[in-house]
């Protein structure tokens, strides 16, 4: 089935030959003191088939030899809050608002220190989206983000991260070889001296919400196409919000 979004590649740093292109996003990384080490994917699914998912999600992206997943219990609520040095992952009918998935990152310095996955249930149970691969291919995208990782923009990639292909079927629903290499770009280069990364639930502080309203995404970062799909937003404290969103057209699908 044909997508009816199209992923936009950003930030985007081009080598010498297509298929050693990195899809590294912005440089952002999760601060650890040793690799490989475990980032905790806390569970907020409101059903066994979409937790069913996450479980195929993480053990994928476990197969990266530099970072590995842990599924948790979730504690970010109907909100999805935010909990430091973990992704909370959620779903909820969001709205026909124009995304069927996003990812939102906070940033320190060049430091991932938190983030969430949403998934929009509004889209997914319309028939143009109520399909395993649809579902399985935007979770995955999303949870890459929250690595640090960017779209691949080139042909053939054939990795849930993929933004050319432009298909919902089983080639693109899984990171491919060049993902786990990118991961090992980013997190074997060096360690830091201290970890944004929650090693134990109880050790994680405090909790912060994100927006799903796209008004407030803040600004677009990208080339200017329509529609943009990363957004930021300077907090205060000088962190940043950035959000990844795949997009969907405005309105229900079903009534077109």
């Amino acid at each position: 089935m044909k997508r009816l979004c199209a992923f936009l590649p950003l930030l985007t740093l081009a080598l010498a030959t297509p298929s050693f292109a990195s899809h590294s996003w912005g440089g952002y990384h999760w601060a650890r003191t040793s690799t490989p080490f475990t980032l905790q994917l806390l569970n907020n699914m409101s059903s066994a088939e979409w937790s069913g998912f996450l479980s195929l999600v993480s053990a994928d992206w476990s197969k990266s030899s530099v970072l590995h997943t842990n599924i948790m219990s979730g504690t970010g609520g109907g909100n999805c809050r935010a909990k430091a040095g973990t992704v909370q992952i959620c779903n909820r009918k969001y709205g026909f608002n124009g995304w069927l998935g996003l990812a939102q990152i906070w940033i320190s310095g060049n430091h991932i220190t938190q983030a969430t996955v949403k998934v929009n249930d509004s889209y997914f149970y319309t028939t143009s989206y109520n399909n395993a691969n649809a579902k399985r291919h935007v979770l995955c995208q999303e949870v890459g983000h929250t690595f640090g990782l960017n779209h691949q923009s080139f042909s053939g990639s054939d990795s849930c991260m993929d933004d050319v292909n432009g298909l919902f079927d089983q080639a693109y629903v899984s990171p491919n070889a060049h993902d786990y290499e990118q991961l090992v770009t980013i997190y074997n280069s060096h360690t830091d001296s201290s970890a944004t990364v929650a090693q134990l639930l109880t050790g994680a502080a405090s909790y912060e919400e994100g927006t799903d309203v796209p008004a407030n995404f803040g600004r677009p970062v990208g080339t200017g196409r329509v529609p943009e799909v990363l957004f930021v937003r300077e907090l205060p404290d000088g962190r940043k919000i950035f959000t990844h969103v795949v997009p969907a057209p405005v309105g229900n699908p079903d009534e077109r």
